[in-house]
Parts: structure tokens; sequence; C-alpha cells
């Protein structure tokens, strides 16, 4: 590696480390405001939902590495050449040909971590927070029905428990106000249980010996069965505990692989076609960024970080609309997966090729 070689490098270091921290950072926040309806509804703690938000970093890491290389590309090119460092470069006869060299080597970083992290990790920690979160809301259920205590956390219903063992998730004296079909009922129990079953995604109430009392405001209508069991749905929504099956965002690159080998019916062959492709897909337009980033990074018209990040997010809002709309496209069978997942890189190859040309022909 020369002096220029390393003196580019070196110059990528703090902005690519300023970048992976604010875009990181970010997406992080917003997941956690989102997680915070799960305080405000469901009762979790503030912990749980920090650990929860920790274990979503893996995933964003796999978009935001390639995000701070850009940013990285445009801050130092556009630094050198409002310092004049390109043009006295290009003087002394070297080219921006040979100046790519040190991108592409300091690109193999980000491109490797996020492959890393999309081939790997990612599936891993994906598995990790629906675990979590289906275990922190059958605890915040069992949380928020104090002993002796009224508890509307339930949606319709409204229960009373006399005593609550929150290690067994067994419930003694149980009460509960409900309304079907907008008619108020009232339920009375000795015993019960909260049990979480994974196929069906559901919270279950499992109430034994007890009564159900019709409060129908008319006398005629009124009605009490005994029961020795009855069962109370409530539906995670937004929430699934991983199956033994598992899911294609619980699935690592040589999982999928085998899957999409073995799998017989079409439809769902394609779908893990499409989840391989995506794996591959988001970190490689790292090396893409390089030849549009360059070229973006010499017409800067002022040496501004305020310009390289304005930048960076309109080529990436512009990559992710283009992915998205042909990813989800292609899962609906409306277009090739070959088209709709690597179109979006196909934009940046086209728009990175004729940018980089027009710069080296200069």
């Amino acid at each position: 590696m020369s002096t220029i070689d390393r003196y580019i490098f070196k110059q990528f270091i703090p902005p690519f480390i300023f970048g992976l921290l604010i875009f990181t950072f970010s997406i992080t926040i917003n997941r956690i405001l989102l997680l915070t309806q799960m305080v405000l509804n469901k009762g979790v703690g503030i912990t749980a939902v920090l650990k929860l938000a920790s274990l979503t970093i893996p995933d964003f890491m796999i978009i935001t590495l390639p995000i701070s290389f850009l940013l990285a590309v445009l801050t130092v090119f556009g630094k050198m050449t409002q310092d004049n460092e390109i043009m006295a470069l290009k003087v002394s006869g070297v080219s921006i040909f040979k100046l790519t060299k040190p991108v592409l080597l300091f690109a193999v970083i980000p491109l490797a971590v996020s492959i890393l992290f999309s081939f790997y990790m990612a599936p891993r920690f994906n598995f990790f927070f629906r675990v979590l979160a289906v275990k922190e809301f059958k605890k915040a259920a069992l949380s928020a029905l104090k002993t002796n205590a009224f508890t509307d956390k339930f949606g319709k219903l409204k229960i009373f428990v006399r005593d609550v063992n929150t290690n067994k998730s067994t419930l003694k004296g149980i009460f509960i106000l409900n309304k079907v079909h907008n008619t108020p009922e009232t339920l009375i129990a000795k015993s019960g249980a909260i049990v979480y079953n994974q196929k069906q995604n559901t919270l279950y109430f499992y109430l034994k010996n007890g009564i159900i009392q019709n409060q129908d405001p008319n006398p005629k209508n009124f009605w009490m069965l005994h029961f020795n069991t009855y069962k109370i749905n409530i539906k995670l929504k937004g929430l699934s505990f991983p199956g033994k099956n598992g899911s294609v965002h619980f699935m690592t690159f040589p999982e999928l692989a085998r899957r999409y080998l073995s799998e017989k019916d079409s439809k769902i062959k394609n779908i893990y076609l499409i989840y391989l492709y995506k794996k591959i897909a988001i970190p490689l337009a790292t090396i893409l960024f390089v030849f549009i980033g360059m070229p973006l990074g010499m017409l800067l018209e002022k040496r501004s970080l305020f310009l390289a990040i304005s930048y960076t997010i309109i080529i990436v809002t512009a990559y992710y609309i283009l992915f998205t709309s042909g990813f989800y496209l292609s899962l609906r069978n409306q277009i090739n997966p070959v088209i709709g997942v690597w179109g979006a890189d196909l934009f940046l190859f086209v728009s990175g090729f004729i940018l980089y040309l027009r710069t080296l022909l200069r």
C-alpha cells in the first residue's frame, strides 16, 4: 500500500465511525420509541425494552454499515476536492482509477461485517428478540394481576384475583368482568393458570371450577353456566414465539440454502430464493456506493458534512424505495425475484458506472 493509499484509508476512519454511530443510534432510538408502546399498553418494563432494542442492532447494522461507508466516501472526497488535493494528485499523474484502490480496500471492512450480520448474526438475534419479547409479555401479564386488586391490562377484560403465583403462573379466587357482543358477563372461578400457546401465538387464561353469569338487563334473558374448565384467549398482536420449523427471519444463509434446495413446493422455494438474494444484495451495495460516492463527493460545492449527510440520505432513500418495492412485489409473485431484489443494486450499478466514467474522462 502506497503513502497515498494509506493517507486516504486513514481519512475514512473518522467519518465512517461517526456515520455508524449516528445512523445506528437514530434507528435504535426509533425502535425504542416503538417498543415503548409495550411499556404503556402491555406493562413491559423499561429494562426489558432496552434489552429488546439492543437485540435489533445486528439487523440494523446490515444497512447502517453500507450507509456509513457512503457518508465516509462523500465526506473524504468532498474534503479532498475542496482542499485541491484531488487536483494536485491529478497533476502529479495519479488518476481517479488509482485513487479507487484504497476506497475499495476500506469497503472490504463494512462489506465483510455486513455479510457476517446478514448471513449469521441478525437471524440469531431476531430469534432471541422474539423469544424475549413473548417471555416479557407473559411476565408483564402476571405482574399486572395484583393480589386483591382489579386490573384492566387485558383489553375488554377486567380481572380481580385473590392470589397470584408468578413463578408457577397460577391464580386463585378469580373474578372477571367481560363483554360478549356488548352484553356484560361475569366469570367467577376458584383457580386458574396463564399458559402461552406457541402455535397459535395466544395467551390463555385457563379457569377451573367456576360459573359464568349473563348480566343482560332483561330478566328473561338472564342465565348462569357452571363449568369445570373454561378458556379465555388473548391474541398477541405483532409478536410470535419462534416455532420448531422456524421462520425465514430466523434462518442463517446456510439454513436458507438447505431449505431452498430441499423444498419441493415452487412457491415456498421462491420465497427462500428471495430471502437468499436479500442477504447478499444489501451488503453488496457497499461496493456500488464506491462508484457513486467518489464522483458525487468531488461535485460537492463546498466542504460540508451537512451536504454529505444530505446526499447520503437522498441516495439511501431512493435505494430503499426501489429495494423494498421490488422485494415485496417478488414475494407476491408479481415480478421476477432477480429483477425485484437485484433491481435496486442494478440501479446503483448503472448510476455509479455513468458517474464514475464521467469522472475518469474529465
